[in-house]
């Protein structure tokens, strides 16, 4: 058998060709996940997120160099204002001054750590973006196809019951067949124009969803190429950690063991130094010499917070065990999830053989009951349930085919493949 879920391969049956011809604008798997990964704003959105840690890492990594301003005031004292012996009528300056940590006990270097972490989540999160769209195209695009599959049933439905129903008015002429027989069959193709109704307003639904998920003109009809309808694509390999989910909320802990440095480092002293040279002065000037230099070196020590430190550092640690259990579960949790969706394809792949065969079988039995009807030695219910049969056996094996690539399409995006 071919591949049911190739993302490239646009070739199909010759009975789906027929009924589904590949147009100038019809789009293979492949080119939709494309078109999706360049316009869906979720990935701009994403994008713009790693632009934003990016740009915070060089601002954080900045701190490790003395940071100059230029300041300046002027100020005015009037003889109704402040006493001059205070203020000697006003004063003025005009200074560059600039200050420097000299130890922190870490912070910078957490803080560093931190922002660069920060960047790791944000590519991973532009990953797990392009996952998530391709998963959705792929998921829609396979949804389009058993749409397109079921409707084709149903038309064809339609046109058995028709002819069907033509040979009864003709046998009733002939003493054949009853007005009964007529009236049911009538039933069942009016409940099958019906079905092809919804299934086409179905797969009319699933169109305008996949063109806006693609970003496209919202009035212009998507077409998309057929697929092999068999299984034997290679299955991704897995790796619970490589799943952009579990990655981000590694990165997530990560986090939280920088936050516990941090707040460690509030039990230690800081030093700073910082400095300013210019003028400076009062006036009337009653100095020959106002410009100058300073420097002021500054030592915090904790001695007493009442626990706040210790509280903080506290709940800092117990963050990052929260972080460990929710790790746990989700790497369980997709596990799981993988197993079942392992499980499910095998199933199906194996129900997948025995489901067309009752194709051929149940439209055996329904060419049998039609003949023995028109020969005089059946039934027109025989006919008609031997009909539904050969309707459902058909929309079983649609079903089975979209379960199947529902299953690999999982697997994809538990893999963290796009």
């Amino acid at each position: 058998m071919a591949s049911a879920y190739s993302q490239d391969d646009s070739s199909s049956n010759p009975q789906s060709a027929i009924r589904n011809p590949q147009s100038v604008d019809s789009l293979s798997l492949s080119q939709a996940i494309d078109i999706a990964l360049k316009n869906n704003k979720a990935v701009n959105v994403a994008e713009l997120g790693v632009q934003q840690t990016e740009s915070h890492l060089k601002e954080t990594k900045s701190t490790r160099y003395p940071s100059f301003y230029f300041r300046s005031h002027y100020m005015v004292t009037p003889q109704n204002g402040y006493n001059e012996v205070i203020t000697n009528g006003g004063e003025y300056g005009v200074q560059v001054t600039a200050g420097l940590p000299l130890y922190d006990g870490g912070v910078r270097e957490a803080t560093i750590n931190q922002a660069s972490n920060a960047i790791d989540r944000s590519n991973l999160n532009l990953s797990k973006s392009k996952i998530d769209i391709a998963f959705t195209i792929r998921t829609l695009y396979f949804d389009i196809l058993h749409a397109e599959e079921e409707l084709h049933i149903r038309r064809e439905t339609v046109e058995r019951l028709r002819d069907y129903l033509d040979l009864l008015t003709r046998m009733q002429k002939g003493g054949g067949a009853s007005q009964s027989d007529v009236l049911k069959a009538q039933v069942d193709l009016n409940s099958a124009l019906t079905d092809v109704e919804v299934s086409s307003q179905d797969l009319n639904r699933l169109k305008q969803t996949l063109a806006n998920e693609l970003g496209t003109a919202l009035d212009r009809a998507v077409e998309i190429a057929p697929l092999n309808p068999a299984d034997s694509s290679a299955l991704p390999e897995f790796s619970v950690d490589n799943n952009p989910d579990v990655q981000m909320l590694q990165r997530d802990k990560a986090e939280s063991e920088f936050d516990v440095t941090l707040s460690q480092a509030e039990r230690l002293p800081s030093l700073s130094v910082s400095g300013d040279f210019g003028a400076l002065g009062v006036y009337p000037d009653q100095f020959s010499h106002n410009i100058g230099y300073s420097l002021l070196l500054t030592l915090d020590i904790p001695i007493f917070t009442w626990g706040g430190i210790d509280n903080r550092v506290e709940q800092k640690q117990i963050a990052v065990q929260q972080f460990d259990a929710q790790l746990e579960l989700q790497r369980r949790e997709y596990e799981t999830q993988w197993r079942v969706a392992l499980s499910d394809l095998a199933t199906v792949k194996k129900n997948l053989t025995s489901l067309a065969s009752n194709i051929g079988v149940a439209n055996d039995n329904y060419v049998s009951a039609k003949a023995r009807f028109a020969g005089g030695s059946g039934s027109n219910l025989d006919v008609l349930d031997s009909q539904r049969l050969l309707v459902e056996a058909k929309l079983s094996y649609n079903d089975a085919l979209f379960q199947l690539r529902s299953d690999f399409a999982t697997l994809l995006r538990l893999a963290g493949k796009q």
